[in-house]
């Protein structure tokens, strides 16, 4: 209820102070002694504070004077808390960082979902605690207090995505000219270290008949073995056995096609507008035999490796891993990339075989730029003979 001059003219004293309301957080404070004032109380944005400021006593300020002082306050607290379309800050500067990151992507979405990974790590992980920040005001400490946010929460991968990120929305910010300093520079030298976990565990050789034997008598549906199998054959990468089509393979001379856009190492050059030749695969007997029969369970599908379960799309990226960890292996002990690197260290071991055949097998490109393009072809004769080489000793030791 609004209030009238007379109202706050015949307010009374009382034991202890009291307030008499008016409206938009307008009041009239009475003390026990009798004097009047005028106060005016706001929330403040994000926080539940709610600050009194006095504005006059009365009767020297009446009551459409406080009014009016109320307005001006008002209007001054908002103006100091209301975000400036003009104000720079983090959240602005990350978000356009983004933005230029998915732009620079040229529409690409690779299934390890680089993008997606960023985007959640800043509205989950770092937004939060930033967001409304003057870009310019922040510290190195701010940064750290990020950092141990994350770390509380007992995780290692996404504290090292942050400091990623965060170094790159500072290197966007320098290059654009908003500082001159990247204050994220290093920031991975404050993370508390962890116990060394290995990045892609993998099989030891005498590992595997034991792995042998649980891939086939493993209950799992047949087109999820049958991918394992391949990648095991192979040692292709995930991406590039869930992205598999029919066309792909020409089983009658043994060679698998891959384009280049799914290939790890060619994929930006494709997104580019280079042209990259396929990246051929040398196929096994044993390997050719997985193949036709997954050909056949999938028979009409767009995907070699079609998902049992939704019509028109491949095997989701986790199901080797799923597999591999009802056969009883922990995430500790091993993981689907890893068996690239069992595949790597028996060829390698045996002595058979250049490492220069099995880097070609595995799309270990030179990082020596004077070589130029990449080989697709590289040794293929030589990595046919080792790949059935390799699939003959996994016949040995199975069971």
């Amino acid at each position: 209820m609004s209030l009238t001059e007379q109202r706050v003219r015949q307010a009374k004293p009382r034991d202890k102070m009291y307030f008499i309301a008016d409206d938009d957080g307008l009041s009239l404070k009475v003390e026990p002694n009798g004097n009047k004032s005028w106060s005016y109380r706001y929330s403040l944005p994000n926080s539940n504070k709610r600050p009194r400021v006095k504005l006059g006593t009365y009767p020297t300020m009446s009551l459409k004077e406080a009014r009016l002082a109320r307005d001006e306050k008002k209007e001054q607290v908002f103006s100091e808390h209301e975000p400036s379309s003009n104000q720079l800050t983090f959240e602005k500067v990350a978000l356009e960082w983004l933005d230029f990151k998915e732009k620079n992507a040229l529409a690409d979405r690779p299934r390890s979902g680089v993008l997606e990974l960023a985007r959640k790590a800043l509205m989950q992980d770092i937004l939060p605690l930033l967001q409304e920040r003057e870009f310019l005001s922040l510290k190195r400490f701010d940064l750290v207090q990020v950092i141990r946010h994350i770390e509380s929460r007992g995780v290692k991968e996404p504290v090292k995505k942050a400091c990623s990120y965060l170094n790159q929305i500072y290197d966007y910010a320098v290059a654009m000219g908003y500082t001159d300093y990247n204050l994220a520079i290093g920031l991975q030298k404050v993370i508390i270290k962890q116990r060394v976990k290995q990045h892609y565990p993998y099989l030891q050789t005498d590992d595997l008949p034991e792995f042998l034997k649980r891939l086939q008598q493993n209950k799992a549906h047949p087109i999820v073995k049958k991918a394992l199998w391949l990648k095991l054959y192979t040692g292709v990468r995930g991406a590039e056995l869930l992205s598999a089509e029919p066309q792909h393979f020409d089983l009658k001379n043994k060679i698998w096609r891959i384009p280049a856009m799914h290939v790890k190492q060619f994929r930006r050059r494709v997104v580019l507008g280079m042209q990259v030749p396929d990246y051929l695969v040398p196929l096994s007997d044993q390997a050719v035999e997985i193949v036709q029969s997954a050909m056949d369970w999938s028979a009409g599908e767009k995907y070699v490796f079609a998902s049992p379960r939704q019509a028109g799309q491949a095997l989701h990226f986790n199901t080797l891993n799923t597999l591999i960890r009802r056969m009883g292996y922990s995430s500790e002990q091993l993981s689907s990339h890893g068996l690239r690197s069992t595949l790597s260290t028996i060829l390698n071991d045996s002595g058979l075989f250049q490492s220069s055949w099995i880097e070609a097998q595995l799309s270990h490109t030179d990082k020596d730029q004077t070589r130029g393009s990449y080989n697709h072809a590289e040794y293929l004769n030589q990595r046919q003979e080792m790949m059935q080489w390799w699939a003959d000793y996994l016949a040995k030791h199975m069971h």
